[in-house]
């Protein structure tokens, strides 16, 4: 009995796959704008000045966050800070490195506030 074409072709060897981007030169292409421009001293004038790069279009502001926010509140008034509204510290993994592992577990249940 003849094997079908779709046995055969599992059988065959894959051919290898190259992650390679074939990039085409265009003498038309002009240079991206972002690309700096050496200019030889010869072609500025004596005098005139060389202007400093712009600043980035994009600065990306990032907001206080809410823990931010809430401690500075605190910090500015707390004789009129509710009683009842606690902030509790956050502590990174670091600072419980050096701690044993059984006592982690009881010193952060310690912590919290109930």
């Amino acid at each position: 009995m003849r094997s079908s074409p779709v046995c055969l072709a599992r059988k065959l060897p894959k051919p290898l796959k190259f992650k390679v981007q074939v990039f085409h030169l265009d003498r038309l292409a002009q240079p991206p704008s972002t690309l700096p421009r050496i200019i030889p001293r010869d072609k500025v004038a004596d005098g005139t000045a060389i202007l400093s790069a712009p600043a980035p279009k994009s600065q990306h502001f990032k907001p206080p966050s809410l823990l931010e926010t809430l401690l500075a509140r605190q910090k500015n008034a707390p004789e009129d800070w509710p009683p009842n509204l606690r902030i509790e510290p956050v502590i990174s993994r670091q600072t419980w490195e050096p701690v044993k592992m059984g006592i982690r577990s009881k010193l952060k249940r310690m912590l919290r506030e109930t």
